[in-house]
């Protein structure tokens, strides 16, 4: 099964909001880039991590039932995709923001860009082996959720 995956560009586009697109996972994305964003801003209420980490799990569960069966001999993955993504948006968020407000050759612009570059690596990484039945994401919690599993809203300004 192929799941067709949304690539690297469309991911990093959706969260900093410029292009989301119809992808389920880009839309997730996009919402965990405006929650980062506003973390950056301000001390975060408990609401907001709870938000933060319900998309984590909504992405999970949306993938769970769309993800090819692994290979009996598949590596466990550390991280699992909803949270790969969450931390994506994070230093993607913070990355972009040091950009901003420091001189490009600052030592934090650098390792934030670089910490960046090797999440994608990893999420490349990461989408090819599930696809290939090399990897196996960790297990689901079993207790009932009362997520609703759909990606969020958009606004009008960010569909595709």
């Amino acid at each position: 099964m192929d799941l067709a995956w949304p690539g690297q560009d469309s991911l990093l586009s959706a969260v900093r909001g410029h292009h989301v697109g119809r992808h389920p996972l880009t839309r997730f994305a996009y919402e965990l880039g405006v929650i980062h964003a506003a973390l950056l801003d301000s001390t975060p209420s408990s609401a907001v991590h709870f938000r933060r980490r319900g998309l984590v799990v909504e992405i999970d569960r949306w993938l769970d039932a769309r993800l090819p069966t692994p290979h009996p001999r598949a590596r466990l993955t550390t991280w699992t995709v909803g949270a790969l993504i969450d931390r994506i948006a994070a230093v993607q968020v913070r990355a972009y923001r040091l950009l901003m407000t420091r001189a490009a050759d600052d030592p934090l612009v650098h390792d934030s860009w670089t910490q960046l570059a090797k999440l994608i690596d990893t999420y490349n990484d990461m989408v090819t082996g599930i696809d290939r039945r090399m990897y196996r994401l960790p297990s689901l919690p079993q207790s009932p959720s009362t997520l609703n599993h759909r990606p969020p809203a958009i606004g009008p300004h960010n569909t595709a």
